[in-house]
């Protein structure tokens, strides 16, 4: 109810209080996703998601929270959350503008605000063990434009170029023939040639996206295409490769089907950010057991794959107890021990001294792999390293 009438900043302004439940009790889960009923503001239907332990590269101990919009119509709005103590104080305070797709669209109807705060901080905040998030909205208008006008930007066409040449034989410059080993058919062990698949590609795609690849197809000389054998990775995970350095997008049922397969393709031939890719999934799709922990742990060292060594050492930090005297760690390689002291220090309860600010050094060994491979894209640099590497290499960039 307005008293008065109310100034123009309240114009299309709307808030509701979103209460989660037992949140003390909700599960711990990293990635674990808590949805809320939906509720409507602004003329449309809306989901607030929580994060009881984080979701992606947020910190730990860190509260996740994503407003969803579940209309089948987008919109951009002002929106922010408050969290309030039991005398109405406010303690956590986020604002911020964005534009939700509709859903169902293909576009993002999600806004996930990563680190949004600490889930000791919430608890002390609870009312009778419910969580209260303040949710606000506001419509954003232009007052400049005409609003009856539709207003469409078609986006850069530079990804669908580049992906009409996959396959494209008239302009390839390469052909890599894929398959065409040598089997054992017969009780005479008669040796027969399985025919090959073949893959049209192009060395200034591959030059960026799969520089092995690249280097593995010689300088052109101008007379034709050059023919390149393969014969240690399937046509199936091979067209996965290649279609991803053309602008791609691999399903998720592709990359959970075939995780460790397009991991170690990716690997050898230099598809850097599909290897990755990958990896995420297949450490999604695992549970690491005491049983598979050390297979796992040296199957990431062998790949490189920082992120599933993070994996195993959290679970070892969580399991110590259980895991000392059943499994043997002589084959562990001894620069896993960066990592398990990683895993230690974002496990302990430490307390900041006032005044005092964290060493660099300190600050980045703490870091989760996500967030130190975000720090580096971001700073266009390689993402494919151990955590020392990548620690090393913030360091040689940092600003």
């Amino acid at each position: 109810m307005d008293v008065g009438t109310p100034p123009g900043d309240f114009k299309d302004r709307s808030s509701i209080n979103v209460c989660f439940h037992g949140f003390a009790n909700l599960p711990t889960t990293r990635n674990q996703r808590i949805h809320s009923t939906k509720f409507s503001c602004l003329g449309h239907q809306w989901r607030l998601d929580i994060f009881p332990s984080g979701y992606g590269i947020s910190d730990e101990g860190y509260v996740d929270v994503e407003l969803v919009n579940r209309s089948n119509t987008s919109i951009k709005i002002e929106y922010g959350y408050s969290v309030r103590n039991a005398d109405g104080k406010e303690h956590v305070h986020y604002k911020s503008i964005h534009e939700f797709g509709a859903h169902g669209s293909g576009r993002s109807s999600g806004r996930c605000t990563v680190n949004f705060a600490k889930r000791t901080k919430l608890i002390e905040l609870l009312e009778s063990g419910s969580l209260i998030i303040e949710v606000r909205m506001k419509a954003t208008t232009n007052t400049t434009t005409n609003k009856s006008m539709i207003q469409f930007i078609p986006t850069n066409p530079i990804n669908k170029n580049i992906l009409k040449l996959f396959m494209n034989e008239e302009t390839a410059d390469v052909l890599f023939e894929v398959g065409g080993q040598q089997q054992t058919k017969g009780t005479r062990r008669k040796r027969a040639k399985t025919s090959a698949t073949s893959f049209h590609a192009h060395r200034n795609i591959l030059q960026n996206c799969a520089p092995t690849l690249y280097e593995m197809c010689g300088k052109s000389d101008g007379s034709g295409i050059t023919r390149v054998s393969i014969t240690d990775v399937s046509p199936e995970i091979f067209k996965h490769m290649i279609y991803y350095a053309y602008g791609g997008k691999l399903s998720a049922d592709d990359l959970t089907d075939n995780a460790k397969d397009i991991i170690n393709a990716c690997d050898k031939y230099g598809v850097v950010h599909l290897k990755l890719e990958a990896e995420a999934c297949y450490v999604k799709s695992i549970e690491i057991t005491t049983d598979n922990m050390m297979d796992n742990l040296l199957y990431a060292d062998s790949k490189n794959l920082a992120l599933l060594k993070e994996a195993v050492m959290d679970f070892i930090v969580k399991n110590m107890h259980s895991i000392m005297g059943r499994v043997s760690f002589d084959n562990v390689p001894g620069s896993s021990m960066t990592d398990l002291l990683a895993a230690m220090a974002r496990g302990a309860q430490t307390t900041d001294v006032e005044g005092e600010e964290e060493d660099e050094s300190i600050k980045y060994n703490k870091m989760r792999v996500g967030t130190l491979r975000k720090m580096l894209d971001e700073k266009g640099l390689d993402v494919d390293g151990s955590r020392e590497t990548m620690i090393a290499l913030l360091k040689e960039n940092s600003a």
